[in-house]
């Protein structure tokens, strides 16, 4: 079994909101969906033009949001950071 389960689109570009957006279309059916799973480093850089971390991501449409929920204190607790689609912004060409 693969183990990251998702399709990486295409059509991406320099605006980090529209890359989700197309990553949600093309996983849930809509760019409204909810999505959860695990994303490589390099794919996070892709979409997003950072590298949240190795935990757990959940892109959410409807709020326009990203939540990375990532273990802390040796897998004891959990801390989730949730940033907004716009604080991403356009991504710089390298």
């Amino acid at each position: 079994m693969a183990k990251f389960l998702y399709n990486m689109p295409t059509n991406l570009s320099q605006d980090s909101a529209a890359n989700l957006a197309f990553f949600l279309l093309e996983n849930t059916g809509s760019p409204l969906g909810r999505w959860t799973g695990r994303l490589p480093a390099a794919d996070q850089r892709k979409l997003m033009g950072k590298f949240l971390g190795k935990g757990m991501l959940s892109i959410k449409g409807v709020d326009e949001t990203v939540s990375h929920t990532r273990k802390v204190a040796f897998g004891m607790d959990w801390d989730t950071e949730t940033v907004s689609w716009r604080e991403f912004g356009m991504k710089v060409a390298v």
